[in-house]
């Protein structure tokens, strides 16, 4: 684990000679934030920072707050209104960026949710996902897809070219290979005790996405090896104005027990932004791969596919968990098989849902 003041020191460095192109979804609040001002502090304000989230109010004290460039016209901070859980409206912030912007640097993607109270019930969204699944994988996985040509373009400039997705990364969680929607889940649930206790069609849920970012980035760092793919755990952050998980009345006292360990064992939102900047811009730009991050920054695992990578071979360890073609990755949930599936189902889904 490196120091804070290591890390500190590491950002302090960054200083490209391009302006870089930073889009953060959920930059609204908790990391997304701190990660937004941090960058903007760090490149004096040069860097051209686009906000993507609800709170448009919130984005406008947020970026009113950043430095100042010395030239405002080569650098405009922007806000994106967006209602991630609806993969409509993600493509349709999705189309407009791609018209507008020439490049991107950094996609940096940590909106979370739904509620925080949302572990007593398990709920769809309009669209017919699964609530949690639409926040932590799905939008994350149509995001990620629909901009990579403007991170592709980035990287034939010679720039950081960077997909971070900020969730849980490093549990090793794997991959399901049935009911991957959850409607099984949501079906068997126990309603007499709704709202007693934790749904277990929403816990899968939580835990699910934590799987299947494993299985984006690896599916997307294999597809493009020249760009470079991150799945970080935030950890415990005392964001501002944030609330406890709320698990039900039965587990109530439990829930109260967390939020006060919670406390003691959290960082600030500005601290840990430090640890999720370092990690964000420390990766050779030049290099590209995969990376399976913990809360402080520090690589769990990672591998750097060679340039004439065929993502289509096929390996005798496709089936066993933890191994990414034939290389294996600790802290890393998939496999090569049920990664496939994964990506097979989710874009049948998006399909579906965006005709």
């Amino acid at each position: 684990m490196s120091s804070l003041a290591a890390v500190e020191a590491s950002n302090a460095s960054f200083a490209p000679s391009y302006v870089p192109v930073a889009v953060i979804v959920g930059g609204t609040s908790g990391v997304g934030q701190a990660m937004a001002e941090a960058l903007a502090h760090q490149t004096n304000g040069r860097a051209r920072i686009v906000i993507i989230g609800r709170n448009g109010r919130a984005a406008a004290r947020i970026i009113a707050g950043f430095p100042k460039p010395k030239d405002e016209e080569e650098v405009k901070h922007e806000f994106v209104q967006c209602d991630a859980s609806s993969m409509k409206s993600v493509r349709a912030v999705c189309d407009d960026l791609l018209v507008r912007l020439k490049r991107i640097n950094f996609l940096v993607i940590t909106a979370g949710g739904p509620a925080a109270n949302s572990l007593v019930e398990s709920t769809v969204t309009s669209e017919g996902l699964d609530a949690h699944l639409a926040m932590r994988y799905f939008m994350r996985y149509l995001f990620t897809k629909s901009l990579l040509p403007l991170l592709v373009r980035a990287q034939e400039l010679g720039q950081h070219a960077h997909v971070m997705s900020v969730l849980g990364a490093g549990h090793g969680v794997t991959i399901a290979t049935t009911d991957l929607g959850l409607h099984k889940a949501r079906s068997r649930s126990f309603r007499l005790l709704k709202g007693v206790v934790p749904s277990i069609a929403a816990l899968k849920g939580m835990i699910r996405g934590v799987a299947y970012n494993d299985g984006l980035v690896a599916h997307f760092a294999s597809k493009h090896p020249q760009l470079t793919f991150t799945h970080i755990h935030p950890g415990q952050v005392l964001t501002e104005g944030g609330s406890d998980m709320w698990i039900g009345w039965l587990l109530a006292p439990l829930g109260w027990v967390l939020g006060y360990v919670k406390r003691w064992i959290s960082l600030t939102q500005d601290d840990r932004a430090k640890y999720m900047l370092y990690a964000l811009l420390s990766p050779d730009p030049t290099q590209g791969g995969l990376y399976i991050r913990g809360e402080y920054g520090d690589v769990v695992s990672s591998h750097v596919f060679d340039a004439d990578f065929d993502p289509a071979s096929t390996s005798t360890t496709a089936d066993k968990y933890g191994v990414l073609h034939g290389v294996p990755l600790k802290g890393y949930g998939g496999s090569d098989a049920s990664v496939k599936g994964l990506v097979e189902y989710t874009e049948g889904v998006l399909a579906e849902v965006l005709g």
